[in-house]
């Protein structure tokens, strides 16, 4: 049996090789002596046929594991390893190619990332493309059910927002949420509290462009966060967020004063009080203001309008850069 995992979601992939081998232990090989793993990227044709040598080429009962083999630059390796396959004996053994992502071209659909293999007697090719709007909501639902616990649909949507199409932090923060609810229902405030942003550094960095006038520099940042797959949900919250934070702290300075005491006295990080207080000095209380609601007019306008929400996006950042 010859199985081949490829594909851009590594989380799914990887998952599934897992549960490979721990089916193979559970049938054959409860102590997992017989599985044999190899790093594709650097395999030489020693090491393949040591690999395979023991008792006879692939001896009954045997897993072989190369991952990224398609990586590897010895080109003839790769044709050698297809013909020594096409003789596999026994139906217990069983070889796995995992590929740690998707090769693509210009204009063309994935096609599969190893030496031409088709599915056929014999071969299984399991493809594990990148999860997208409602198949990541899907998702999330399934492994927080799994957990013995349910997501209110406002708490799933932050969630994602924050989180964005990542499964394998997506995977740790529903670990966090199901134990923190014990079997409860993981609400919007739940998330809210636990789960921290995925680009916080590059907020701060965006709201000081903004706050220093650095027009230039706010456009490429925002345009890198959306080029990169930020999602628009998320930068709204996370812009509003800092916003609603500069705005507090600012109020707190003209009226106590004491900037040491501000992460202390408004709950907030000690790195985050102290980029606020950095940042509110390029601050009026009018200008703070006038970008917060800004920015909830930006919200609304994204979430009600047929227009790219990046042309709001771009007006609000030079706008609020001049």
């Amino acid at each position: 049996m010859i199985i081949l995992l490829h594909g851009e979601d590594t989380f799914r992939s990887r998952q599934r090789l897992k549960k490979l081998k721990e089916g193979f232990k559970q049938k054959y090989d409860p102590r997992g002596l017989n599985i044999l793993q190899l790093d594709g990227k650097t395999l030489t044709l020693e090491d393949f046929n040591k690999a395979v040598a023991t008792q006879g080429f692939l001896s009954k009962k045997r897993m072989l594991v190369i991952e990224n083999l398609s990586e590897n630059k010895n080109k003839p390796l790769l044709e050698i390893i297809r013909d020594s396959l096409s003789g596999l004996p026994a139906e217990e053994n069983v070889v796995v190619f995992w590929e740690g992502g998707a090769k693509k071209s210009r204009g063309r659909k994935e096609s599969t990332p190893l030496f031409g293999l088709k599915p056929s007697a014999g071969v299984v090719i399991e493809a594990y493309p990148q999860l997208k709007g409602l198949k990541v909501s899907q998702w999330v639902k399934r492994e927080v059910a799994e957990r013995d616990s349910k997501i209110e649909p406002k708490a799933l949507a932050l969630l994602i927002s924050l989180v964005g199409e990542d499964l394998w932090r997506m995977s740790t923060e529903i670990d966090k949420l199901a134990s923190y609810k014990h079997g409860g229902i993981i609400t919007e405030a739940d998330v809210s509290v636990l789960v921290r942003a995925k680009y916080d550094t590059d907020i701060f960095k965006l709201t000081d462009a903004l706050s220093s006038q650095d027009q230039a520099t706010a456009l490429r940042l925002l345009d890198e966060q959306i080029s990169s797959g930020t999602p628009i949900p998320y930068l709204l919250t996370m812009l509003i967020r800092q916003f609603r934070i500069l705005l507090q702290v600012k109020d707190y300075l003209e009226n106590q004063g004491n900037p040491y005491q501000v992460g202390q006295a408004l709950k907030l990080h000690p790195f985050v009080a102290q980029k606020a207080v950095n940042q509110v000095k390029n601050f009026s209380f009018a200008k703070l203001k006038k970008t917060y609601r800004r920015l909830l007019w930006l919200d609304e306008k994204t979430k009600s309008s047929s227009y790219d929400p990046q042309i709001f996006f771009d007006l609000f950042t030079v706008e609020a850069s001049s």
